[in-house]
């Protein structure tokens, strides 16, 4: 995530004594958009965090007049949750090993030359873990309403079960809170609307397409390969659909691709993101409105609960999948391949020279660079593609159905479209290696695809920037099964 877009919500105090560093201190961190003062006297600043906590203080141990544990004490009496940077000499190091439950986290050398910049990073970090701490209170509080909301409905409706009758409403409020899953949401859904045609079409945001993955009561024709692709220039589209302002572009696709006059849409929308839409060509009840809104309900319940477990898969960074999700899905891919006989591609990609343009130009460069190659593979994958990082510098595509030659021709498709891409910084000339390797002609199971898709890369990166590498079968190796090359 980029914390500087949040920046302005987090305040930051400074104590030192030296107006010159203080001072430059304060400047980053005031351009970078921070809630920044800078103290020159303890009482002062003291008085000020009594007023007002910030979020961190920056302490320059030169402007101590008395020990740093009661500083730290009288600090965090004010606040427990009042994180410190400490700015001293290197000889005192060793010292602050003693104050790690004082909420130090960062101390830096206050007379290095980039000792500024130094701070800013520190306190960007501290300040995006502070973030997603109070955005996963925020997830934790909005699970616990929606979950005493459902408890609530289940005690009326054990209360309305023992009476006389059992209204409509709360018998079906009941069975969607049978569901284990989203799919089982959406089934039951069906069940509840059994006269009314549906088909789903869930968002994929890493590739901005609208896809569908179940319906109803509609002709298999109409399903089939149906979806729907977001531009990049419709930057308000999913806005629009959020409100229920439907794109006229959509609504037009819809009834191009169907022959009818007319569709009805209904948005599921889960915490101000777009989960999918649902449409029709018939007419939409009240009642069936109403199950609509029942099992919206559910299903932003369901999503609350799986949400650590996607967030255990995805890197914050790119929003790709992450190595985890990587290995697990690389296994199932190749069993799948296995069964339908169709071959199974890898592409290792790596920024030529990153280690010398993150010295040059620093870590917040290097993370836009990152970002900007994760667009352009966004923006040249198919459908199916699975698109990781999997380490600081490598990114790895599993393209199923796709043997060495078409990763070949996607390798290049992606490092002609890097070349006109451009970078915030001059003169920076941005290339990748790429190592290809694929399943079965090459290799015999997925540890085998990832490590020669890896031995590509490696090989030829070391030849020089900006080439692809397809790996060599070993000598005497026997495909599963044949491919069509």
């Amino acid at each position: 995530m980029n914390i500087r877009k949040h920046a302005a919500e987090f305040s930051v105090y400074i104590l030192s004594q030296d107006a010159d560093l203080g001072s430059r201190v304060k400047l980053n961190l005031s351009q970078a958009g921070y809630d920044a003062y800078f103290f020159a006297d303890f009482e002062e600043m003291y008085t000020r965090v009594q007023i007002t906590p910030p979020h961190l203080v920056i302490i320059d141990y030169e402007a101590l007049v008395f020990p740093l544990g009661e500083f730290f004490e009288k600090v965090l009496s004010v606040s427990a949750e009042i994180k410190m940077i400490c700015l001293s000499n290197p000889e005192y190091f060793q010292n602050f090993a003693a104050f790690k439950d004082y909420n130090m986290v960062q101390f830096y050398d206050r007379a290095a030359t980039g000792v500024a910049l130094q701070v800013l990073c520190g306190v960007d970090q501290s300040c995006e873990s502070l973030f997603r701490l109070y955005q996963n209170e925020q997830i934790y509080e909005s699970y616990v309403s929606k979950n005493n909301n459902l408890l609530q409905l289940e005690q009326t409706v054990e209360q309305e079960r023992s009476g006389p009758q059992v209204r409509p409403f709360q018998m079906r409020i009941s069975e969607y809170r049978t569901a284990e899953s989203k799919e089982d949401l959406l089934q039951i859904f069906f069940r509840q609307t059994s006269d009314q045609s549906w088909v789903f079409l869930k968002y994929i945001k890493s590739i901005q397409t609208y896809i569908a993955v179940s319906h109803q009561n509609m002709p298999e024709n109409w399903v089939e390969g149906l979806s729907f692709k977001v531009s990049i220039q419709e930057e308000n589209f999913n806005r629009q659909v959020i409100v229920g302002e439907f794109p006229d572009r959509l609504v037009k696709y819809m009834q191009s691709k169907w022959e009818v006059d007319k569709v009805k849409i209904l948005p599921l929308v889960i915490k101000e993101e777009v989960e999918g839409i649902f449409v029709t060509t018939q007419d939409i009840s009240a009642t069936v409105a109403e199950d609509f809104s029942l099992m919206s309900l559910v299903y932003a319940l369901l999503s609350l609960e799986a949400q650590p477990q996607f967030l255990d898969v995805e890197d914050s960074l790119t929003g790709f999948y992450n190595q985890l999700f990587y290995k697990r899905v690389l296994d199932k891919e190749i069993d799948r391949s296995k069964r339908s006989f169709a071959p199974i591609s890898v592409i290792k990609i790596a920024i030529d020279s990153f280690r010398e343009i993150e010295v040059s130009q620093g870590k917040n460069f290097c993370d836009e660079v990152i970002k900007k190659l994760a667009n352009v593979i966004k923006k040249t994958s198919r459908l199916p593609d699975y698109a990781c990082r999997t380490a600081e510098n490598e990114f790895s595509i599993i393209l199923t159905n796709c043997n060495r030659k078409g990763a070949a021709l996607r390798s290049e498709r992606l490092r002609q479209e890097l070349r006109i891409e451009s970078f915030s910084k001059a003169g920076i000339m941005i290339t990748v290696s790429q190592g290809i390797s694929e399943y079965p002609t090459l290799t015999k199971s997925a540890e085998a695809l990832n490590d020669s898709a890896r031995k590509a890369l490696d090989f030829i990166s070391s030849k020089g920037p900006d080439k692809i590498c397809i790996f060599k079968a070993p000598q005497g190796h026997q495909p599963d099964f044949q491919v069509d090359t």
